[in-house]
């Protein structure tokens, strides 16, 4: 592996990892959705004038770009907002602990698709599976006030990670993937960002604004959130994914968690529950499992 991935990888690491704690600290300011759309919205648009007056945007076949427009608004519409949302029902660490269930998601989409998983897959299906359980049945995981709502948060971030992963499993199905990661990103985003805008705006979340409440520290966040956490993020994501082995660009999912809990037991002083630690093994266990599986695909008949 170059120096460059290398590089680029060690910051997708830490990036991703602190975005839940970003949002976490954000759900006290801005309505959910709000986040969501406006530093996507903001990063894409700045990513597409990158795009354009780098000279790196080229003419996109339609069937590609029907793929990226889907693929955008499954991290956006539907990921990112559902997380959003999540934060301020159960803690960062739980969330990114959650989302390191990608790999097992993917293991099930190809098991439908007629690939006959191995054995280590099975088992590490099964170890993700307890993790589930295991954090599910904790009511006293939520954030304080919130434990009514512990399952509502529960099904979005199932949702989240479903959305994320069958996008992923479209876009590396196809050859969608090949252009520069600036017109990709941009793509993605903004289509991604256009539909919470307008579900959003019925919500009405617009009234629930109230700029000159919030603290330049909050902002802080945010511009860290749209710049990095989107931005710098989202193109670091698909510069490594034209560039390097699917499996090893999989890895920040579980090295998201350990980089949520720290930072959210440091910053929010958000509980290191037994519980959670134990759940948190089962399901990285099964990831690592699943990453270092190099056992040959076998197809169904």
């Amino acid at each position: 592996m170059s120096l460059p991935n290398l590089i680029a990888l060690g910051l997708l690491y830490l990036i991703w990892g602190s975005t839940f704690l970003s949002v976490r600290i954000l759900v006290a300011y801005f309505p959910p959705l709000f986040i969501s759309y406006g530093r996507n919205m903001t990063a894409g648009l700045l990513l597409l004038s990158w795009s354009i007056l780098g000279g790196y945007w080229v003419k996109m076949p339609l069937k590609h770009l029907r793929v990226h427009i889907m693929a955008g608004m499954l991290f956006i519409t539907v990921n990112n907002a559902s997380l959003a949302v999540a934060s301020a029902i159960v803690p960062s660490g739980f969330s990114a602990v959650f989302m390191a269930l990608g790999p097992l998601i993917l293991v099930i989409f190809f098991w439908l698709e007629g690939v006959k998983p191995s054995f280590k897959k099975i088992v590490a299906t099964l170890l993700g599976l307890v993790g589930i359980l295991l954090m599910s049945s904790q009511k006293g995981l939520s954030i304080p006030g919130k434990a009514d709502e512990f399952f509502t948060g529960i099904l979005l971030l199932l949702g989240a990670v479903i959305a994320w992963n069958i996008a992923v499993f479209r876009v590396q199905s196809t050859k969608a993937n090949t252009y520069h990661f600036t017109q990709v990103c941009a793509i993605q985003m903004i289509s991604g960002s256009i539909p919470l805008i307008f579900i959003s705006s019925m919500k009405g979340d617009l009234a629930l604004l109230h700029f000159d409440a919030v603290p330049m520290s909050a902002w802080s966040v945010f511009a860290y959130l749209t710049l990095i956490g989107s931005m710098a993020g989202f193109s670091l994501f698909g510069y490594l994914s034209k560039e390097c082995d699917a499996t090893l660009v999989a890895t920040y999912t579980y090295v998201n968690p350990v980089v949520a809990l720290i930072l959210g037991n440091l910053v929010l002083d958000e509980e290191l529950h037994p519980i959670l630690l134990f759940a948190s093994f089962f399901i990285l266990l099964a990831v690592v499992l699943i990453t270092t599986d190099k056992t040959k695909p076998v197809i169904k008949s």
